[in-house]
């Protein structure tokens, strides 16, 4: 439900989780992700940083997220790789 329709719904929904389970990590990737379509990145590193302490694994994953949206033309296409 994380489509374009469904922003809004989808980041109450993950706030209201974090909110009752503070420390569930999935939440904060799937809300970093989120944020990170927005263009919010200040947002997507705070949901870093808050992974980081909770699993690593998840973290890199966001981290990816993030890497891969800024390497991405005004189009929002992947830009090539050199």
């Amino acid at each position: 439900m994380q489509g374009t329709h469904h922003v809004e719904r989808a980041l109450i929904h993950y706030h209201r989780a974090l909110e009752l389970k503070p420390d569930l990590a999935r939440a904060y990737l799937y809300r970093g992700a989120l944020f990170t379509q927005l263009g919010d990145l200040g947002c997507s590193r705070a949901d870093h940083a808050k992974l980081l302490g909770l699993d690593q694994e998840l973290a890199a994953k966001l981290e990816r997220i993030m890497a891969s949206a800024s390497t991405t033309d005004d189009d929002g296409l992947a830009a090539p790789y050199n």
